[in-house]
């Protein structure tokens, strides 16, 4: 076996861990590998490539299996089996059954599978490899079925794509198509970004909309509360007038009483001096 760079015992138990959650989940190896890939800034064939390097190194160093606390049985290794040919033509009249029906190849791929995702991936890249590379294989499968009275199409199922044969010259025609393509691809993306750009300012609107009526809500609320105020200090004030008036009007009265009393106390005066006179 070759020397490998070992990664750290962190990193080493990180994957395999991530491995085993993935595989509860019914997620393929090659999946797994791309996300964790992903996760961790690597290639995905570079991930995939330590993953069976150090799952090798493991089945055969037990203290570092101890070490790390890895169950070996979660991570066994299947050795893929080449397809017979009578196994493939079987494949493929049965993925082309299930898909007169009206179900995707990838149904009834994992249909075929019971539900295993990495058979159903083994299943469909064989059938597309069928489909693209051996035609006689795949018309001899869609007659036979025809034969038995199956309703099958000879277009292509869907979720499976026709490489175009492969020409040495680009015609004008095929230079005019590629031209006119990358302008709607460039038209599609600038109006996605427009879109974008609007959706975004429309939010920004909106946010500034929002703080603005909520601002005038609030000052609202603190005009009427001003103006309660207002009409409360108007209903004092007009009491306040009210007593004032009244304070004047008897002020007034003692002043024409203290007049009268003033002007008594004179006469009284005058005639107890003429009175004094007499005498």
């Amino acid at each position: 076996m070759k020397e490998y760079s070992k990664w750290k015992d962190d990193e080493v138990i990180k994957l395999f861990r991530f491995i085993e959650n993935g595989k509860n989940q019914n997620k393929c190896l090659s999946i797994l590998f791309s996300e964790f890939a992903s996760l961790t800034n690597r290639m995905p064939n570079s991930v995939r490539n330590y993953y069976y390097a150090e799952l090798n190194c493991l089945q055969n160093d037990k203290a570092r299996q101890k070490k790390l606390n890895i169950d070996l049985n979660l991570h066994q290794k299947v050795d893929q089996k080449e397809f017979l040919n009578e196994e493939t033509k079987q494949l493929v009249m049965e993925i082309l059954k299930q898909t007169s029906k009206g179900l995707s190849v990838r149904k009834a791929c994992l249909n075929l599978a019971d539900g295993d995702i990495n058979k159903m991936v083994r299943f469909q890249n064989k059938f597309r490899t069928v489909v693209l590379k051996d035609k006689n294989l795949y018309e001899s499968c869609l007659n036979e079925l025809k034969n038995q009275g199956v309703n099958v199409k000879n277009k292509l199922p869907n979720n499976v794509i026709s490489m175009p044969d492969r020409r040495n010259i680009l015609t004008e025609s095929d230079i005019n198509s590629l031209f006119l393509g990358l302008v709607k691809l460039v038209k599609k993306q600038a109006t996605m970004q427009v879109n974008t750009n609007l959706k975004q300012e429309c939010e920004r609107a909106n946010e500034a909309l929002r703080k603005t009526l909520v601002e005038l809500s609030e000052k609202e609320n603190e005009l009427k509360m001003l103006r309660k105020q207002f009409k409360v200090l108007n209903m004092q004030n007009n009491k306040l007038v009210e007593e004032v008036k009244q304070l004047r009007g008897k002020n007034a009265e003692l002043i024409t009483k203290q007049n009268k009393l003033s002007a008594l106390k004179k006469f009284t005066q005058r005639y107890e001096n003429k009175i004094n006179e007499i005498n």
